[in-house]
Parts: structure tokens; sequence; C-alpha cells
């Protein structure tokens, strides 16, 4: 088993390579890929840069070149879902686009039946059972877009997708592993909320919420394969 992890910043990535051990870098399309371990299972981990296609670059060289048989997406994320606080996590059990026309995904490759990709439900329930006494971990659905949502755009979201939280790489990840077949899920931490918004909430808390989301990885990488 080797599994690939996505993060889209050095800061969201860093908490856990800072675990992994046996490190060997490789660089490949302008991304540096840290072969390694954690707790004995071979894991792949980088961050791709911010937004949706640096995302798909980097899933498909993990599927393509080095053979991953799962991707976790990892990192920060902003409350949608006026109940959760910042730190809290949720895991996800959908994906979409929120700025995506639905006929783009259905009608063209990789013609789906709707436009939620859906997250492997073995993954989500492992790490769900593996935080199931931290109650700041929650699963439900993810949007993803390229721009930054503050207070202009949310309630449209809401109408539309009803998530819990919005990012800009998750969909990414999640429509090439769709197209690969291959196995993934996202864990993400909010750094900021409808309460406590804007880059300036964002800037203060990424940090925190980083390492939140790295913890709830590893209580999984911990127990998952045991």
């Amino acid at each position: 088993m080797c599994i690939g992890i996505v993060a889209a910043t050095k800061a969201e990535i860093a908490p856990f390579t800072a675990a992994m051990r046996n490190i060997e870098t490789e660089e490949y399309s302008m991304l540096k890929f840290h072969k390694g371990n954690y707790a004995g299972i071979d894991v792949i981990a980088l961050f791709c840069g911010v937004c949706r296609v640096n995302a798909a670059i980097a899933a498909q060289i993990l599927i393509d070149r080095y053979q991953v048989e799962q991707i976790i997406v990892i990192g920060v994320a902003g409350a949608i879902n006026p109940d959760l606080q910042i730190g809290d996590t949720v895991i996800s059990s959908q994906v979409a686009y929120h700025d995506v026309a639905d006929e783009i995904l259905t009608q063209y490759h990789p013609w789906m039946e709707s436009i939620y990709f859906t997250a492997d439900p073995s993954l989500v329930h492992g790490i769900s059972l593996a935080n199931a006494d931290d109650p700041s971990v929650r699963v439900g659905r993810i949007v993803t877009g390229e721009s930054f949502i503050d207070q202009e755009g949310r309630e449209e979201i809401i109408e539309r997708y009803d998530p819990l939280c919005v990012d800009m790489e998750t969909a990414g990840v999640a429509h090439v592993c769709y197209a690969s077949a291959v196995p993934f899920a996202a864990i993400r931490s909010m750094s900021d909320t409808p309460h406590e918004s804007g880059s300036g909430a964002f800037e203060k808390y990424c940090k925190t919420a980083a390492e939140k989301s790295v913890r709830v990885l590893i209580r999984y990488l911990d127990t998952a394969y045991r």
C-alpha cells in the first residue's frame, strides 16, 4: 500500500512531512515529491500549489508515476456551514465544483451521472472511526472553486450545494481520481468561518488549522493498517 498525501501549500504539508521517516525527495513537473513512510506505511507527500489545476497535476503524477493506491487531500478550508468553528474538521463525503456548469461534467468527459464526486466510503469510514472521540471532526460535502469566498457568493453556494466548507483544490484531485478509478478522501480543517472570515482570518488561523488536519490524518494512519 502506498498513499499519496496532497496539500496546497508548504505550511499545510509540513506538519506531516515532519512526522515522516526515510524521506527521499524527487522533483518532477516543478513539484517536490517526498517519498518515505509513516508508521511503516509507504507515503508520498507534497504541496501542489493553490488551485485545482495544480492539485490535478499532482494527483495524476502520483497515480501514473508513483502508482499510489489512494490519495488523501489535507489542509485548510473555509467554513460555509455556520455551525462550524475555527479548527473544526470536515472529512469529505462528496465533492463538487461550485463554479463549473453541471453539463461540463455530465455531458462531456468524464460523463458523470451527477456533479458530485463521491469519496471512497472505506477511507471516509476509517478516518471517521479513528477520530470518533473528537467531536470537532465531522463528515460532509466539500465544494471547490477558484476564488476565495468571503461573504459574497456564500448564500448562492449554500442554496445550490449545501456544503460544510469550500476550498480550492479538492475537486481537482477528486476529478482525476474518478477518471483513474483511484480512491480518494479529503481532510480539511477550518481556517475561517462565516463569523470570522476574510484573508485576515485565514492568515491568523492557517497554521493551527493545518496542524489539526494532520492530527486527524495521523490518527487514521496510526490505526488503519495495524
